[in-house]
């Protein structure tokens, strides 16, 4: 069994698989991509063709090494990833380095598969360098970057990168009407929110977020009124605070753009008659304001772990009240 390949990925793909037949593979595949768009399975897909025996344009699926690859135990495919949340080390590097240095057990390709290849340290980058510097034959690394993190120029500078773009409205539109039985305005409204990544808008819809986003933004309305932070405060969710901050940030933005009478790129289009409403009392410098506020609370969320959620979100209530609300 090959692997499937969402639709706008398979150019991708082609034009991968074909550099290979043609004798123009690289060594060494940095895709960069934002998440919610299916990097990983291009990965997948190029790594199942680079291992096939037989392969031509796809897997053939049916040779002994296709078969260890679709059951997972491979013993030529290798990842290195992330461990419990921590950074890619040195030690993960040189461990690989140490295997891809063998002969390969099914006398054919070698893979490796870098996920995250943003939290390489530098200790550990630098030694995935050296491999990269000096491929080995018939030894390929497919590393995913996330398109928006830094990674090390010199580990850029050795791989031929590819870009992954988001699809077009119509393609994501078109593949999940097959996949979500929702209503095309619920699909356009989750795609909207997911900023066009279509699985992430098919994760919205299945899990329920557009009504959760309607009961949030009807406690937000209630906050805004009584400027109270014990309105809203409740309605955050662990598992969907930095999407629920993304919303409000979207609510926002889209404010802005009403105040500068602008009518395209709005996120929150099902939300015009509300963001009118609130923006009967609003400026635009209250609303950049408002804006970095909740950048800064989104910020904090990701990266001061150590500190309560709720007082940061506490904190960064109060400010809208006290520096945009109340003025």
């Amino acid at each position: 069994m090959t692997a499937i390949i969402y639709p706008w990925l398979q150019s991708y793909y082609e034009k991968i698989t074909a550099a290979f037949q043609q004798g123009y593979g690289h060594h060494a595949l940095l895709f960069r991509a934002e998440q919610g768009i299916g990097a990983d399975q291009l990965i997948h897909a190029v790594a199942n063709w680079l291992m096939c025996q037989h392969s031509s344009p796809r897997p053939c699926g049916e040779c002994h090494s296709c078969r260890l690859f679709a059951a997972g135990n491979h013993p030529d495919v290798y990842q290195l990833a992330p461990v419990e949340n921590k950074d890619i080390g040195v030690d993960q590097v040189r461990e690989i380095n140490e295997k891809v240095s063998q002969r390969a057990q099914q006398n054919g390709n070698k893979a490796v598969y870098v996920q995250g290849a943003e939290r390489l340290t530098e200790s550990a980058a630098n030694a995935l360098l050296k491999t990269l510097e000096e491929p080995r034959p018939n030894t390929y690394f497919l590393l995913n970057a996330d398109l928006s993190s830094p990674l090390m120029a010199t580990i850029y500078s050795r791989c031929q990168v590819w870009l992954i773009n988001t699809p077009s409205e119509q393609q994501a539109l078109n593949w999940l009407q097959l996949h979500n039985y929702s209503e095309i305005s619920e699909i356009q409204t989750a795609l909207r929110i997911s900023y066009g990544r279509p699985l992430l808008a098919l994760h919205c819809l299945e899990q329920g977020w557009l009504e959760k986003r309607r009961e949030f933004f009807r406690a937000f309305w209630l906050f805004y009124t009584r400027r109270s932070p014990l309105e809203l405060l409740p309605l955050f969710d662990k598992e969907l605070i930095l999407q629920q901050v993304d919303w409000l940030l979207a609510f926002l933005s889209d404010a802005l753009k009403d105040k500068l009478n602008i009518t395209s790129g709005w996120i929150c289009r099902d939300l015009i008659r509300g963001i009118q409403q609130f923006n009967e009392r609003q400026t635009v410098a209250g609303l950049l304001t408002a804006t970095k506020i909740m950048q800064k609370v989104r910020s904090d969320l990701v990266q001061i772990n150590a500190v309560n959620q709720e007082l940061i979100l506490l904190d960064g209530l109060t400010r809208l009240i006290t520096e945009v609300f109340e003025h």
